[in-house]
């Protein structure tokens, strides 16, 4: 992560990494995609508070257990979990250490699409599993999230959106702003290419926009990262790992460890499980 990247992260909650993915890693995570359309449900998550401008049609789209469709279409989810460029990010904002928070899945939409109310914790008051701090030249943040996007998004599209710079404010945000009725101009619909990949921090103010495009589906994927000493959602092994996982490389099954910090496995930059140190 590179001084200007990390300038930029600091001040809006969230970055933008053009052409994070290669031409052939995102035809083969479309073509997983494709071949599992039937697996494609609606999201739980509808929240549009009292909004009337976030409302469509219908619900987003959402697909989950990537990780243990059948191979090969399960093999590029896997493989982006570790990516081994997202490691120097992930160390970076998280420290070593770090941990998938809970299993990726797919966010899609088409015309009509409805949105999703705005969220985030913000800093107005200390929350454990989302936030931001700036310490002895370090950022460290809760849970933060790597989406990946499958196709194009202009600005207007509709998808993601955040308020830029949220994760440090001091006053609740006020539920007319969450809801996109008023000030809709501080509210950011982040564009991005086919292969970019988006971080942002759980603690940064963001939703989702209704789908406006006609002409082309929204399709991303979200992988959830949290510090080695959290977990903020729901477990994905339960009490053990389940057999596929030892299918999974070293560096991969590493980051299901669940929250612990004495002692554990952590990545270096190369993408190289180290031994467990005593301390870290």
């Amino acid at each position: 992560m590179n001084d200007r990247e990390k300038f930029l992260f600091d001040l809006q909650g969230f970055l933008v990494v053009p052409e994070f993915l290669t031409h052939s890693e995102v035809d083969e995570l479309n073509a997983a995609v494709d071949a599992n359309m039937e697996k494609c449900g609606k999201d739980d998550n509808h929240n549009l508070g009292n909004s009337k401008t976030l409302v469509g049609t219908h619900r987003r789209g959402m697909f989950t257990g990537m990780l243990t469709w059948p191979k090969p279409w399960c093999q590029p989810f896997r493989e982006i979990i570790v990516h081994k460029k997202a490691i120097p990010y992930l160390n970076a904002i998280h420290g070593r250490g770090w941990r998938l928070d809970h299993s990726p899945f797919i966010l899609t939409a088409d015309m009509d699409t409805e949105g999703l109310i705005l969220h985030g914790s913000t800093n107005h008051q200390f929350f454990g599993a989302a936030y931001y701090i700036y310490t002895n030249g370090q950022m460290r943040c809760g849970m933060v999230v790597l989406q990946y996007q499958l196709a194009d998004v202009e600005e207007g599209d509709g998808g993601l959106c955040v308020i830029p710079g949220s994760h440090k404010a001091n006053f609740p945000c006020p539920s007319e702003i969450r809801e996109w009725e008023v000030n809709r101009e501080v509210v950011y619909n982040i564009p991005a290419k086919a292969g970019d990949m988006i971080i942002f921090n759980e603690a940064t103010i963001h939703g989702t926009l209704p789908w406006t495009n006609r002409e082309r589906e929204r399709r991303s994927v979200l992988v959830r990262y949290s510090p080695k000493y959290l977990h903020y959602a729901g477990g994905y092994y339960e009490p053990e790992f389940p057999e596929w996982v030892n299918e999974l490389t070293e560096a991969q099954r590493s980051v299901l460890e669940p929250p612990y910090i004495y002692n554990r496995p952590l990545l270096e930059d190369d993408g190289q499980t180290v031994v467990r140190p005593r301390a870290e």
